[in-house]
């Protein structure tokens, strides 16, 4: 019989996986491009100066410092931290109250909740660290609990509050996303063939748009990115804090670059991990064209690689060599994910590029293609759709909704027609990319989207220029990253910021920092000292350190034996459970027990050691 605790830690192992932050994926498929022309750049009060992009630094062998220094802001409010916080486990709880519209103030306000894990060094404390672990739609306040959990860079931990908080719309902040009952905008849309191109289809099209705002009113169309910097200014605000630092995972890295674009002079210093370009070049079909292929290549050569990694009768889509051949006979049944998930048509899709997030996940992948085409069983690859969708796949997926108010916020000269132009390209696109890619082109499901009808909430557009207004923004990319590819990050850095600083590295998971030991110190060097890696610095991909993997997961799992732990006794149990297991079990059960979703064996190994420890205490 498995044990409770097994499954517990098979879907901690499966979430943290190899980077050690569970930071979910920045679904940018929506995004076009745009110019933008206005030279204003809103400063801390919100009011508007009139600044120049400044030119972006170069180094040649020798690293660069910055100089991370107050700035002087224009705020004449007073700098008080007036913040009502409450104690919640280890850190701090509160809730901060924000404008609902920051362009109409008859909305009312929302509640934005928020978390602290004060700097443990408070005599060396530095500031604040805002931080998001991505989405759109991740909780925030989860990551701010990550690093209480260790695992970060002590010197990180020490000097700075570490401050989460869940976005407008996610987690335990206003309002509650819904548009309409599970499943009614699916229904809803189910009635679009393809194009949106009679007036009863566009009817729906407005129908499920309606949706959204029948459950959350006006605000639907307001809990994008360009609203959720400016609550981020609010939270800055109602600490005292004159700046903040920013750490952002995948979507987090948006986040970041719209914060410095609007809010320059409130930033410190800024480190996003895992980004995406959101002002790709497409205003001909070719560069649409290249835009889509260069999302896509990623996905199409990991899971080729994901396949390729089936070299023996162990694997259960061995097939005498050919796994590819077994995976598209697989897909052929793929419908049946869709089916069995609400009748999504996105999840087949999305359940299938899940485990690719990591290559210790790739097993998980095998077992569910076996299980779909040997037995019609779609379980595996609905259980993984859980990580993209939440436990409701009938629900509408709040990171479309996001990306598609970002992107009429960003290119608001794009009208409904232009788009509903564009979604017919989209097809001549999609025929073209099918032959490019044939593994991805072989997953069933065509959804239909609302994007296009936004107009009828569209939010303000955005009235600078989205370059980070001169600040230095560290980007890290990773050039093995299966979510936002290097030439995402890299194009982000040089060409959209006017100060982008790009670290490149070679890691085998989306996101990295703090699971690189050359990132971690030069993250830590810009966050601490405004010192810049060298220009052209590379770090390597290292040896996945198993002892790191397992005390992140035991920290996860660990308060759930005994909800009495105090942060420290969790760090003081895990250390002991790390040595103990090496000793006990081997580096190999462990491995296993990791790695192989399979093998039951191996982590009733492991988690009896961390039940003996508890037990010990």
């Amino acid at each position: 019989m498995q044990h409770r605790g097994w499954k517990m830690f098979r879907i901690v192992a499966v979430t943290i996986g190899l980077a050690l932050v569970a930071a979910a994926c920045s679904s940018n498929a929506e995004t076009t491009a745009g110019d933008s022309t206005n030279d204003e750049v809103v400063s801390d009060d919100s009011s508007t100066t009139t600044t120049e992009a400044a030119e972006p630094e170069t180094t040649t062998t020798e690293a660069t410092t910055t100089t991370v220094e107050p700035t002087t802001t224009t705020t004449t409010e007073p700098l008080v931290d007036s913040v009502a916080w409450v104690p919640c486990g280890d850190l701090d709880c509160a809730t901060v109250q924000v404008p609902a519209d920051y362009f109409d103030d008859s909305l009312g306000t929302l509640d934005i909740a928020i978390n602290r894990l004060p700097a443990a060094d408070p005599g060396q404390r530095i500031g604040v660290l805002l931080v998001n672990p991505g989405g759109p739609g991740a909780p925030g306040k989860s990551l701010a609990e990550a690093f209480s959990f260790g695992g970060f860079p002590q010197e990180i931990t020490d000097r700075f509050d570490i401050i989460g908080f869940d976005p407008r719309g996610v987690g335990e902040s206003e309002p509650t996303f819904a548009c309409g009952a599970s499943g009614e905008q699916l229904q809803v849309l189910s009635g679009v063939e393809d194009l949106f191109d009679t007036p009863e289809e566009i009817e729906l099209g407005e129908q499920a748009v309606q949706l959204c705002v029948d459950s959350m009113g006006p605000v639907a169309g307001r809990i994008h990115t360009d609203y959720v910097v400016r609550d981020m200014d609010e939270i800055r605000k109602a600490m005292g804090e004159e700046q903040i630092s920013f750490l952002g995972y995948s979507y987090g890295s948006l986040i970041g670059s719209w914060y410095a674009t609007l809010f320059p002079n409130n930033v410190r210093s800024l480190v996003i991990d895992g980004a995406d370009n959101p002002l790709d070049e497409d205003d001909t079909f070719e560069q649409r064209l290249e835009s889509a292929r260069e999302e896509i290549q990623p996905i199409e050569d990991l899971l080729g690689e994901a396949l390729g990694a089936c070299v023996d009768t162990s694997c259960p889509i061995f097939n005498d060599g050919d796994p590819v051949a077994f995976f598209l006979r697989a897909m052929e049944k793929s419908g049946l994910i869709n089916t069995a998930n609400a009748n999504n048509e996105s999840a087949a899709f999305l359940s299938v590029i899940t485990p690719l997030y990591s290559e210790a996940d790739w097993p998980e992948l095998w077992d569910g293609v076996a299980l779909l085409e040997e037995q019609d069983d779609p379980s595996v690859f609905s259980d993984l759709l859980t990580f993209q969708l939440g436990d409701d796949p009938g629900a509408v997926n709040i990171t479309g909704h996001i990306n598609c108010l970002d992107d009429w916020t960003l290119f608001p000269e794009k009208t409904r027609d232009v788009r509903l132009e564009e979604t017919r390209e989209f097809f001549e696109i999609e025929d073209q990319l099918d032959e490019e890619f044939p593994l991805l082109a072989a997953i069933e499901g065509d959804p239909a989207g609302a994007c296009t009808f936004f107009d009828t909430i569209a939010p303000p557009a955005l009235e600078v220029p989205f370059d980070g207004g001169g600040v230095p923004i560290l980007v890290i990319g990773n050039t093995s990253d299966p979510v936002t590819s290097f030439g995402e990050s890299e194009e982000l850095a040089n060409e959209t910021l006017s100060n982008g600083i790009l670290l490149e590295v070679d890691h085998q998971t989306h996101t990295v920092f703090p699971s690189n030991s050359c990132v971690n110190e030069a993250v830590v060097a810009f966050f601490l000292d405004g010192e810049e890696p060298a220009e052209g610095t590379v770090c390597a991909r290292e040896d996945t350190d198993l002892s790191t993997i397992l005390f992140t997961v035991c920290v996860q799992i660990a308060p759930n034996f005994d909800q009495g732990l105090s942060a420290d006794e969790t760090e003081e149990v895990c250390e002991e459970f790390v040595e103990q297991a090496f000793d006990r079990v081997g580096e190999e059960t462990i491995d296993a027990a990791l790695s192989d979703p399979d093998d039951f064996e191996a982590g009733e190994q492991v988690i009896a050691v961390l039940l003996d420890v508890l037990d010990a205490r």
